[in-house]
């Protein structure tokens, strides 16, 4: 069973608090409704927890709360998030499975498992990996709603050419500024001791996220996700296909996508080849349940 004591959702009644800063918020709206999206406001009126998040994220400071929830409300709609959909990004970040949702930790937290050592840090591609990566958090948040998360980071097989602090920054941002209370806690799994001493340098970006992060290896993931929710090349019995999710079904190649914002033929194969041996990896991860 899961070991660690992370967030719950006791709290004080936040029932008046969630009134005043809805209501406050809805005074900036129309103030310059432009800045924000239409479906994020009819969500904020439709759920609470969405005003509730940010009072529980700064422990009732309802000023705070509404200045977080603000600023997050804006980056949804400057970043797109209501406006992108599957035919935007190509499908080879989900065959490839760098990032995917996979079933529930033992409080039926939905789990978000990223394979780090299929990242590589190529300039033209960081926008397209961060939308897919706000993509998958947002549908997961959606549906999770007040039970929260599991981020699984798969670090088997990583090197010093899959760091990138610049992109830990950016998922720190996801998780604490525009999701806040969504992540309950993060496995970091089979970390390579030579990149151990890394962590001492990735505390000073996670801030308080630090308290969140647990470290295991091997079959010790077990004490966190049921063997039944678990991939099979992590030890666990679940035969889903995480390649081929119906969510992403519908993404077209990146020989579709890439034309369109202005990558030459000889751009896509070199970009291509670069994440072939992981497309093939996955799907022999995939369907054979085994790491080669």
């Amino acid at each position: 069973m899961e070991k660690n004591n992370d967030n719950d959702d006791s709290s004080p009644n936040y029932s008046d608090a969630i009134v005043n800063v809805r209501n406050k918020f809805l005074i900036h709206y129309r103030n310059d409704p432009k800045l924000f999206h239409e479906k994020d406001i009819n969500l904020i009126m439709e759920n609470d927890w969405w005003t509730l998040r940010f009072i529980k994220w700064h422990r009732g400071n309802e000023d705070k709360a509404l200045k977080q929830m603000i600023d997050a409300f804006k980056w949804r709609k400057s970043f797109g998030i209501n406006d992108r959909d599957t035919k935007d990004l190509p499908i080879e970040f989900a065959k490839s499975a760098a990032l995917f949702p996979l079933g529930t930790d033992y409080k039926g937290r939905n789990v978000i498992y990223m394979r780090i050592k299929v990242y590589r840090k190529i300039q033209v591609l960081v926008n397209f990996f961060q939308q897919f990566t706000a993509g998958v958090i947002d549908y997961v948040d959606q549906k999770s709603d007040r039970n929260g998360f599991v981020f699984m980071l798969d670090a088997s097989g990583m090197g010093f050419a899959n760091l990138d602090l610049e992109f830990l920054q950016f998922l720190i941002q996801l998780v604490q500024s525009y999701y806040p209370y969504g992540l309950r806690y993060a496995i970091c799994y089979n970390v390579p001791k030579i990149l151990r001493p890394m962590w001492s340098i990735a505390k000073v970006f996670l801030g308080s996220a630090e308290k969140t992060i647990r470290f295991c290896d091997g079959k010790d993931i077990l004490e966190y996700i049921p063997a039944e929710n678990l991939p099979r090349y992590l030890g666990g019995e679940c035969d889903i296909d995480f390649t081929d999710l119906e969510e992403t079904r519908q993404c077209p190649s990146i020989k579709e996508v890439g034309p369109k914002h202005g990558f030459t033929e000889k751009e896509i194969e070199k970009y291509y080849k670069i994440f072939e041996s992981n497309l093939e990896e996955a799907e022999k991860l995939a369907k054979y349940g085994i790491k080669f």
